[in-house]
């Protein structure tokens, strides 16, 4: 079951750099109050790679990125890349907790960070791939600006890194959760990359255009929009889906033509102008889709292809894809994750590996130069998850997706689920180990367990936990605390329910068909710190924003103290939240809601009344 694709791919740096010879006065990247032409960003990336030279980084080495969304990103990312070296994107709102576990485990060579208040410059940095701590690089510092201008912009040649760049040599470092609480760095290589791009770039047109990074760069969702746009002379636009500035590209530039999402994601291409992405592909990926929720966006948006994306981390961003052409109805059902594309191998097997008859449910195993590398730093896992293929060439590999799928008539892959523990919580894979493995060092904690529940935007985490022989009463609030300063926000639990001891079968697991139904989303407590009962709102904008909690909660009460994401909020519905508020004229953001939590912190730190902002549509 292959399909037909391209050819050998090049490398990503030659790649770009062959487009910035061809257009280098056309826009690269463009935010709010920032622009970089092609030539400009390739010359940043330039000097900007000679300095991690200069610092001995080469081919094999590692260099974490930790910096905001901005056309300072992309000049850091490429710059690696030109440089020989991997990069691992590491979001600077995590934790710090999770970015020393990340830093801990990869071993960068160099961190960058930037200059601002809020970057990880205190934190403390573990030894580096090489001798000594890992060396942290502020691009936007006087020192390093001065240090950068004194370099050549030329194009950085094998000569003069530490080694040749080669196709085998890996290109950057992703983290997904692990089932026994380490996170899984997983290693993909020039090879995977470059064809994966390549054979993006023919598939989806509207790249040449315009397309729209609105997500953190640590998600490999983004890894089409990051580089796809800039090998074929498109434009990236930065920017968030519900505050879209058309301001962006009404400048002479073109409109968003491509936009990369989750189905959670599509509630918010409501709040996108209405000149944006008239054309060229709308791609979903991360989760399952079903036809019923791309009908709104289908509907206000008739001659856009909408592209179904499968494809685990390890096997490069997207394997599997099916497209649904202008006009043609998906259904209100699961969408097909499709047919392999490119030279993958998607093959259909039981557990003894043999294949399985169509119509038939199988887990699905990958095969293919997509592949990742493996697992940094852990070769019993990737062996363990990387097999030998039994129906390639010799040395060939396949990966074990675990996820459970059934090959159709027409040829058609569909995704049941999963066969092990793994979640998918807002696209977002999460093994319940690792959330377990957090909790169950808070204190007084004795036994822990963590599922998915429905919540108002879908799956959401709740844990069941148990008190110590030592603990008669477990903190909830100490515990939201605990896990909240050690792990991402999409990984920690909506809910924590506190019972007097798990449900256990008889060869001593925890019973999980025995728990009691997880609380309906609105039943956490409040936020720390604040009084247990009930409170109402005293002010206009606590009243406003109370009523959009209600709605986007589906609740009949909250509380101006309740914690939002104890409550059911997630970061989707905060987006939301901050949406709607500034069309009812006040000026909060998704980032005032994560600082602020709570709605009366929200009323405090908005703006004041402003001109209530309708969406152009």
């Amino acid at each position: 079951m292959t399909a037909p694709g391209p050819g050998p791919a090049a490398l990503v740096v030659d790649a770009f750099e062959a487009q910035a010879g061809r257009t280098p006065d056309a826009p690269a990247v463009v935010s709010d109050g920032a622009e970089l032409s092609y030539g400009e960003l390739n010359a940043h990336a330039n000097r900007l790679a000679r300095l991690l030279i200069s610092r001995g980084i080469g081919p094999e080495d590692v260099v974490a990125v930790a910096l905001e969304r901005s056309p300072g990103l992309l000049v850091a990312v490429y710059a690696v890349l030109k440089a020989g070296a991997a990069y691992l994107p590491v979001d600077p709102r995590y934790p710090a907790d999770r970015v020393r576990t990340l830093l801990t485990d990869a071993l960068p060579a160099c961190v960058l960070t930037d200059a601002s208040p809020g970057a990880p410059a205190g934190m403390p940095v573990p030894a580096g791939s090489g001798t000594g701590a890992a060396e942290v690089l502020r691009p936007d510092s006087p020192a390093v600006r001065g240090a950068l201008a004194r370099l050549s912009a030329q194009d950085v040649t094998d000569a003069e890194r530490r080694g040749p760049l080669r196709p085998g040599n890996a290109a950057y470092v992703l983290y997904t959760s692990g089932s026994t609480g380490r996170p899984k760095g997983v290693v993909v290589g020039h090879r995977a990359l470059g064809g994966y791009l390549r054979w993006a770039r023919e598939s989806y047109p509207g790249l040449r255009g315009a397309a729209v990074l609105h997500s953190s760069v640590s998600f490999d969702l983004t890894v089409t929009t990051l580089f796809g746009p800039l090998l074929c002379g498109g434009t990236l636009y930065l920017g968030d889906l519900d505050g879209l500035d058309p301001r962006l590209w009404r400048a002479g530039r073109a409109a968003p033509t491509f936009l990369k999402v989750t189905p959670s994601h599509l509630p918010l291409l409501a709040e996108t102008p209405r000149d944006a992405l008239l054309d060229g592909e709308l791609v979903v990926g991360g989760e399952q889709l079903r036809g019923a929720s791309l009908a709104r966006f289908r509907h206000r948006r008739p001659r856009v292809a909408v592209v179904n994306e499968y494809g685990p981390t390890e096997a490069t961003v997207g394997c599997v894809v099916h497209r649904v052409a202008p006009g043609e109805d998906p259904g209100t059902g699961a969408v097909p994750i499709g047919a392999p594309r490119g030279d993958t191998r998607a093959r259909v097997l039981d557990g003894r590996l043999r294949p399985v008859a169509a119509g038939t449910s199988g887990e699905l195993y990958l095969a293919g130069e997509q592949l990742a590398r493996g697992y940094l730093g852990q070769p019993g896992l990737t062996a363990e998850r990387f097999v030998a293929d039994p129906y390639g060439p010799p040395g060939a590999r396949m990966y074990r997706t675990g996820d459970l799928v059934r090959r159709r008539s027409d040829g058609l892959l569909e995704f049941l689920g999963r066969t092990d523990g793994q979640l998918k919580i807002r696209s977002y894979r999460i093994e319940p180990g690792e959330v377990e493995s957090c909790l169950a060092d808070g204190p007084g904690v004795g036994q822990v367990c963590v599922v998915a529940a429905d919540g108002p935007a879908g799956a959401r985490l709740v844990a069941y936990a148990a008190p110590d022989a030592d603990t008669t009463v477990l903190d909830v609030h100490r515990l939201h605390e605990h896990v909240a300063d050690r792990l991402p926000r999409y990984m920690c639990p909506a809910d924590i329910v506190v019972l007097d001891r798990l449900p256990l079968t008889v060869n001593g697991k925890v019973d999980r068909a025995a728990l009691p139904p997880p609380p309906g989303p609105g039943t956490g407590p409040a936020a720390p710190g604040t009084a247990p009962e009930a409170a109402g709102p005293a002010t206009e904008p606590e009243r406003v924003l109370t009523g959009i909690c209600r709605e986007l909660l589906q609740l009949d009460t909250v509380s101006v103290t309740d914690n939002f994401f104890a409550v059911g909020g997630d970061s989707l519905l905060a987006i939301q939240l901050a949406a709607r508020a500034r069309r009812a004229g006040y000026a909060l953001t998704p980032t005032d809601v994560y600082r602020s939590e709570t709605i009366r912190a929200l009323a405090a730190v908005a703006e004041g009344p402003t001109t209530p902002v309708r969406a152009n549509h």
